[in-house]
């Protein structure tokens, strides 16, 4: 019996030994395995305050700053090394201190064991992000936290290391054609045997059943993605299916600067065109518009300011051309006598000839056509042309209808039309060719790129 009890109490301590040689690489096992999931709890949340700030300062520049230009400076902010944010922001200063902010309201600040910093750049490739190619505007931020550790510890680690960074930055649009009128039928429309062949999407903002409208069974709709608040009423299904019931879109180009001034100084009062074929004309403020009648026009780089009176073309012997031109189509209270001028709308007779390009530089890089954003609600803008008309730029006017006749826009790089209301009739075409231009589409769009 001894023996037997002997026998038991030796095999008891056997067990207790293995157990024991067992118990503590599974105790060190299950120590690295809390070390390593409060780790990774740390590194998502670092990967979320990185995001947040990224997207919150790119957001808070394109809405501040606006354009599509950009030079370091007051608040275009250009770091070319990562530089700390502030450790307690309350009031950010500019858009880069917005994205610090926004890193500490989830969590991370320059303080103690964390560390947030930004690297920011203008037309150049985010160095985070060499795939994506140049970039207007772009910002990287970093989450860094020492964490202590618990079991790795004992093992010589008594800390560990989390970091997360995302970069963000300002692109060109996908959208080429805005509508922006929030209930009309028929925000875009194109009639009778009319086409409108785009390279680039459609953004309408009207909430009409029939937001999208072609009438007849000739009309056709091509574009490669179609973002519809409302819906589409076309005779023939439109590819690809459109995406409908999107939120709505705010004015693109809201922050583009107004080239205007309380009273304007009328280089030309009434201008009377020149009783003769070949016209040369220089960028200034004409008060009265510019009337081409049977004439040929060039028109010499720069700005021309229209305050009343618009830009009106007669006929099929009216011709108009001109590189690196913008005109601004205005109303309002001259030096001329005091003189108040009413507002005239832009008209284009669909048998001119017409080859007018934007600036590829400048504040109105990419800019054509600017009308007055208080112009009278229901204007209506006419553009046509014959079968080479080239309106290369952008065609903004917030508050109007604009109209495309004849083959306007066919033989342009790219066209980008912003607008109450678009109609269609004939056939156009729009492209999205933006590689005369160094900072891309005058359209900018948000993008987070990591």
């Amino acid at each position: 019996m001894k023996e037997r009890a002997r026998r038991s109490d030796g095999r008891k301590g056997q067990l207790l030994i293995m157990a024991t040689l067992v118990l503590v690489p599974m105790v060190g096992l299950l120590g690295l395995v809390t070390d390593f999931g409060y780790m990774r709890f740390i590194k998502m949340s670092a990967q979320t305050a990185a995001e947040s700030a990224a997207q919150a300062a790119m957001i808070a520049f394109h809405s501040q700053v606006g354009g599509s230009n950009y030079t370091c400076g007051g608040a275009v902010v250009c770091a070319d090394n990562a530089t700390n944010c502030a450790a307690d922001i309350q009031t950010p200063s500019n858009a880069i201190d917005r994205g610090c902010m926004y890193a500490q309201q989830h969590g991370f600040k320059t303080s103690g064991n964390q560390k947030v910093t930004y690297q920011t750049g203008v037309n150049s490739v985010p160095p985070t992000a060499t795939g994506t190619g140049s970039a207007a505007y772009w910002v990287t931020y970093r989450a860094v936290q020492k964490v202590p550790q618990l079991f790795s510890a004992i093992m010589g680690n008594p800390t560990g290391l989390v970091a997360a960074r995302s970069t963000a930055a300002l692109a060109g649009a996908n959208d080429c054609i805005y509508a922006l009128d929030p209930a009309a039928q028929g925000a875009v429309s194109v009639g009778g045997t009319a086409s409108l062949v785009s390279s680039c999407g459609l953004y309408v903002d009207s909430n009409n059943a029939c937001a999208v409208q072609t009438n007849g069974n000739g009309a056709q709709l091509q574009a490669p993605e179609y973002d519809v608040v409302g819906n589409t009423c076309t005779q023939n299904p439109l590819s690809p299916s459109p995406n409908t019931g999107v939120a709505p879109t705010s004015d693109p180009l809201s922050n583009l600067p107004v080239p205007a001034s309380p009273t304007y100084h009328c280089d030309y009062w009434n201008y009377n065109m020149p009783n003769q074929q070949n016209v040369s004309l220089s960028p200034g403020t004409y008060c009265g518009g510019i009337n081409v009648q049977n004439n040929n026009v060039t028109f010499s780089s720069g700005n021309y300011i229209l305050v009343g009176g618009g830009l009106t073309t007669q006929s099929a012997n009216s011709h108009i051309s001109g590189t690196g031109v913008m005109f601004y189509n205005t109303y309002g209270q001259t030096d001329h006598g005091n003189q108040s001028l009413s507002y005239s709308p832009i008209n284009i007779n669909a048998t001119s000839t017409v080859n007018l390009t934007a600036p590829t530089t400048g504040t109105y890089a990419g800019i054509l056509f600017f009308d007055d954003r208080n112009a009278p609600s229901g204007t209506s803008d006419s553009y046509g042309g014959g079968s080479s008309a080239v309106y290369q730029g952008t065609i903004y006017a917030k508050k109007a209808t604009i109209t495309l006749y004849g083959n306007s826009s066919v033989n342009s790089k790219y066209t980008i039309i912003v607008a109450d209301k678009i109609s269609l009739v004939g056939t156009s075409g729009i492209s999205n060719d933006y590689s005369s231009l160094p900072n891309g589409s005058p359209i900018q769009q948000v993008v987070l790129l990591e």
